[in-house]
C-alpha cells in the first residue's frame, strides 16, 4: 500500500501549482489525512481549470441545482485523486453565471 504525501507537502504542491500555472486562488483550502484535499472555488470556470490541471475525469463531475437565498444556483463537486491524495473540488454559483456544460436538465 502506497503512503499518501503529508498534508504539508500537499499544501505546498497546491501553492506551487497556483504560482507556476497561474491557477485561480481558491476561496477555501482544506487538507487532512482523513479526507484529503478540498478546494472551494468561486466560479465554474475556475473549477474547470483546476480539474483539467489535476486531470480529473469529466465523468467524476457532479452538478445539481441548489436553492439559496431565493437565487437558483448550480452546485458542482469534482472528485478524484491527484498526486496520491483524494481530492474534492467544489463550486456553487448562480445559474445565470454557470457555463452550459455544468447545467443539469433540472437547472436549465
Amino acid at each position: 500500500m502506497k503512503t499518501p504525501p503529508s498534508i504539508l507537502v500537499v499544501l505546498f504542491t497546491v501553492a506551487d501549482a497556483m504560482a507556476r500555472n497561474a491557477l485561480p486562488l481558491p476561496v477555501k483550502v482544506e487538507a487532512s489525512a482523513a479526507y484529503g484535499l478540498e478546494l472551494n472555488l468561486s466560479t465554474h470556470t475556475e473549477l474547470r481549470r483546476w480539474a483539467r490541471y489535476m486531470r480529473l475525469p469529466v465523468e467524476q463531475w457532479n452538478s445539481q441545482p441548489y436553492q439559496h437565498d431565493d437565487v437558483p444556483k448550480v452546485l458542482t463537486n469534482v472528485y478524484g485523486e491527484w498526486r496520491g491524495i483524494r481530492v474534492r473540488l467544489h463550486c456553487c454559483e448562480p445559474t445565470t453565471d454557470t457555463p452550459t456544460e455544468f447545467l443539469t436538465t433540472a437547472a436549465r
